[in-house]
């Protein structure tokens, strides 16, 4: 406004001038990455509508932005690189969703299709590791021991549930699912999590090795810790992840059962 009372509205024209073809830029880089996507939801009614009208939209208004004010134009992108980063950083978690996330699921699609278990070999075979986790709490070390064997291969944290679907009256794993993902999370693994409900342990492990994994990323080992007759111990609640920080456990993971008494 004070730049209007002054009369120079030039001095400002080619900063808002740039400005707008930066938004017009980004608008179409949106749709480019929507339209690389393949997102299900991005149905552009513009006839003529290709990627290729994406990139064209996008280096008209980078070149025109120069044209205009080279200074303007570089003030203007750092601008945008900070703004992108302080949004990143400090804006809370939203829940319309993120176009990365649509990005990364169409790559990994694709990369998946390309891995073609007929083309394995042994001297690039890495060990994808089935984990059998009966309780967490007592599990701990065993979670970070096979985490590291693991040599950048498949890590699954797998969890038999002892019931019959049938005689409940809802899956009970689906509350379950949240608190696992949070423990691999606090546990900094790079590990996935696959719970099943059977009537045995044997048929439940016998259905995680054939449902875990996608394509050519299925687990070739698996692992189950030892059995013994000592009594568990809550390594969870010791462990520096939760020490450290002074965090909670995550809660949905039953304790314990306390030692036998004389």
């Amino acid at each position: 406004q004070l730049v209007l009372f002054s009369g120079k509205l030039n001095t400002i024209a080619g900063v808002v001038t740039t400005f707008f073809l930066l938004v017009y830029a980004t608008v179409n880089l949106a749709c480019l990455a929507l339209e690389w996507a393949s997102a299900p939801n991005f149905r552009p009614t513009f006839r003529y509508f290709t990627w290729h009208t994406c990139l064209l939209g996008i280096a008209g208004c980078c070149v025109m932005m120069f044209l205009i004010s080279p200074v303007s134009a570089s003030v203007s992108l750092g601008f945008l690189l900070i703004l992108l980063l302080a949004l990143h950083y400090l804006s809370p978690s939203s829940t319309w969703g993120y176009i990365s996330q649509a990005l990364i699921f169409h790559q990994v699609r694709k990369y998946l299709l390309m891995l073609d278990v007929r083309k394995d070999h042994v001297k690039f075979w890495r060990p994808q590791m089935l984990l059998m986790v009966q309780n967490p709490r007592g599990s701990a070390r065993l979670i970070d021991f096979v985490n590291d064997l693991k040599k950048s291969g498949l890590y699954v944290l797998g969890h038999v549930e002892l019931q019959d679907l049938d005689t409940l009256p809802s899956d009970p794993l689906q509350p379950q699912q949240d608190s696992w993902l949070s423990l691999v999370d606090k546990l900094n693994v790079k590990a996935f999590v696959s719970l099943t409900l059977a009537p045995s342990v044997r048929h439940g492990v016998r259905q995680l090795l054939f449902t875990s994994g996608l394509g050519g990323m299925r687990p070739n080992t698996l692992v189950m810790g030892f059995y013994d007759d000592a009594v568990p111990q809550d390594g969870l609640a010791q462990h520096p992840a939760f020490t450290s920080t002074r965090e909670e456990v995550p809660l949905g993971f039953p304790p314990l059962p306390a030692p036998a008494g004389p």
